[in-house]
């Protein structure tokens, strides 16, 4: 399990190597919140920020999304994304997904999730689509007391149809920490490798807080 472990963990720092410029650092923070009505409607709102250092790049996205759970196999979400420039009127997109979540695999403290995502996109007024498939492979805490802490590792590809190629590889690094029964705390470093967009090379540290109600 623990050659597992590292082998998925290389996937995920692998890209860093790949882009010869220097990356961009990010900061990304995050709130989302979860409203479970009945035992297979849950909705979500996404409130989340995203700017380059030493650059003039600052975004907002504000997201609401509805799933339908089967836990622990999975669920399927679909829902609406709104992201733009809060300096200028230099982006917006509007953003239609739909997606499915599959435990792939699992043990009592181990799982291993598959996410594939589509994406219609109206960016500044151009409309295109994405795919993304990415594995989320995380172990799982069997503590009873104290912080339940889960580290985690993803590695996701992304297919655009403006390039009509894979034009992004990306990956995570973090940790999801329960602070009660409600309130859960993800902290990660992002990694991001982009051949046809610009920057070409994106360094993210994340902090996203989930309150559930």
């Amino acid at each position: 399990m623990r050659g597992r472990w590292a082998f998925l963990a290389l996937a995920v720092l692998l890209p860093c190597g790949a882009a010869a410029q220097v990356p961009v650092w990010e900061w990304w923070p995050e709130l989302d919140v979860y409203y479970t009505p009945a035992k297979h409607q849950r909705s979500m709102l996404e409130l989340s920020s995203q700017a380059e250092h030493e650059g003039t790049k600052h975004q907002a996205t504000v997201g609401l999304y509805q799933d339908y759970l089967w836990l622990p196999g999975g669920f399927a979400r679909a829902g609406y994304r709104f992201t733009f420039s809060t300096r200028d009127a230099s982006y917006r997109e509007s953003r239609l997904l739909a997606e499915a979540n599959i435990t792939a695999w699992s043990s009592p403290t181990w799982r291993l999730i598959s996410r594939l995502r589509g994406e219609l996109r109206d960016v500044n007024s151009e409309w295109s689509y994405r795919v993304r498939e990415r594995l989320h492979f995380q172990h799982l805490s069997q503590a009873t007391a104290g912080p339940r802490l889960e580290p985690y590792v993803t590695t996701e590809v992304y297919y655009d149809s403006r390039f009509n190629t894979l034009d992004r590889i990306a990956g995570r690094a973090g940790v999801e920490m329960y602070l009660s029964r409600t309130q859960k705390l993800d902290v990660y470093y992002a990694r991001q490798e982009n051949s046809r967009s610009t920057p070409g090379a994106v360094n993210a540290l994340g902090i996203t807080l989930k309150l559930s109600y």
